[in-house]
Parts: structure tokens; sequence; C-alpha cells
């Protein structure tokens, strides 16, 4: 199960999704889910999907070291189908949703420097194609939770957002993302904990440099300020009980290393927003 859901990348996809329907739902709260609103969401989810795969294929081949060794031999196995299936799903997007896809571009390039800022981070997320040694942005020096949180924050609230009308530049959005990057941070550092035993100490992450207990204070700091942007942001109920399910996980994320609190539950809390927005 886990290895279906979490190594596959499934899960991860199914978060971003939610957090893109959790933010297209903060403007249009009365709004039905109709075939725009779908159409973006389902992108920002298949385009997770896809990316994590690669970026973690070429890691693995560059890096094996780096990744845990379960990860990067169900990767190596299966990379093939995995890869095969989000293009099967990407092609299914682009027959249903194709009338959409050139307003949504023209909308995104009103905020051309922050999508080339994004284009830069997820072309170089976990395994760098501008660096010969293969290292990714996160895998430099005190890099690896901003990159983390900002490629979130820009990919799950300001592209949707953007995509469904807003403005690229709207304070409310941008609060929004900074919202969301700070949640993302904080559900970000037990994954550091846990890799503490593969991550070369040149990473220097948070756990590195601070310990486990402190690590855990700070992760569930980060997440009450992100409550805090949430609701200075407003209409934010689906992130702000997402974000109340992430603190017991975090917290008991300090005594166990066991893989489906990360790969299904830590994850699992940004596909909460979805449930949220539907049952609520």
């Amino acid at each position: 199960m886990v290895k279906i859901v979490g190594y596959s990348h499934l899960w991860i996809a199914l978060g971003a999704l939610s957090s893109a329907l959790a933010t297209m739902h903060a403007y249009a709260p009365l709004a039905p889910q109709d075939a725009s609103t779908w159409g973006i969401s389902t992108a920002i989810g298949l385009g997770t999907g896809v990316l994590y795969t690669i970026q973690r294929r070429i890691k693995w081949a560059r890096m094996p070291q780096n990744m845990p060794v379960d990860r990067g031999q169900f990767i190596e196995k299966w990379f093939g189908w995995v890869l095969s299936i989000w293009m099967v799903g990407g092609l299914i997007w682009m027959v249903v949703f194709w009338d959409g896809l050139l307003p949504w571009l023209t909308a995104l390039a009103g905020g051309w420097p922050v999508l080339l800022v994004l284009l830069a981070l997820v072309s170089g997320y976990a395994s760098n194609p501008f660096l010969n040694q293969g290292n990714g942005w996160r895998d430099m020096s005190r890099m690896k939770l901003p990159v983390i949180a900002i490629t979130w924050g820009l990919a799950t609230v300001w592209v949707p957002g953007v995509m469904s009308g807003e403005g690229p530049w709207e304070v409310n959005l941008i609060v929004r993302a900074i919202a969301q990057s700070t949640f993302i941070a904080g559900l970000t550092i037990p994954f550091d904990v846990r890799d503490l035993q593969i991550d070369p100490a040149a990473m220097n992450t948070v756990p590195q440099r601070m310990g486990q207990r402190r690590s855990a204070m700070f992760a569930l700091l980060l997440i009450l300020l992100s409550g805090c942007f949430f609701m200075a942001a407003g209409n934010a109920l689906a992130p702000m009980i997402a974000a109340a399910c992430a603190i017991p996980w975090v917290i008991y994320g300090r005594s166990t290393r066991d893989e489906w609190l990360y790969s299904i539950i830590l994850d699992g809390c940004l596909i909460v927003q979805g449930f949220v927005i539907f049952f609520y």
C-alpha cells in the first residue's frame, strides 16, 4: 500500500490537486466544481506526479546514496510503468481540457517573473540539470526547506489562483501562497528528521542544525504560523483543518521512522483539504 500510493507519487499528486482545489474554493466558495476547476486542479496534480517521478529517477541514477534504498529500487523497477500512467493521464487531460489551455497560459504569462522562478525550481528540484554534480536545489546547503516550501506555495496556490482569474500580483493571493509555503515547511521538517541518516551533512537541514526535538518544535511553530497567514487571507477552512490534522502527527514523528507515517499520513494531510471542500 505504501509503495503503491507513496513511491508512485500518487498520494503527493492528490495532495497537490487538493491544495489547488482549496485555493480556488477560497476565491469562489459558493461556485460549483465546474470543468475549469477540475481542469486546473488535475493539471497541478498530474504535473506534480510527473515531475516527482522524473526527478526521483534522475536522483536515483546520479546520487543513490541520498535516497532510501527501497524507494530507489521501486523507482528503478517500476519507473517506466509509473511514468507511462502519468503520461496517459496527461494525454487524457489534453484532450478534455484543450480549449482552456491557451487562456490559462495567457493568464500565467501576466506573472512571468514568478513563473520563471517556479520553472527554475521544479526543473532542478531534486536533481539539478544546471549543476554538473547533479545535486538539486534542495541538496544545496540550507536550501532543502525553502526550495520545497516555495515551490509548493507557488505551484499549489499562486498558479491555480492566477489560472482561475486572480491577478498575479494580488496581495491576498501572495499572502495565501506564503501561508501554504509556511505550512509545507512545517510538514517537511519531519521528513528531514527521517532522512538524518541519508542526508549528507553538507545539506545543513533543520534537524542537522537544531536536533530532532527542537526541529519538531520549529515545525509546529511553522504550522501554527501558517494558520495565522491563512486566517489573514480568509476563506481558509480547508487548509486550516489540514494543518490541525498535521499537528499530532508531527509530534508523533519524533519517535517513529515508519514509512506509513510519512508517505501516507503526513502527505495525506494535504488531501484532507479535498474532503473538507466536498463534505462541508
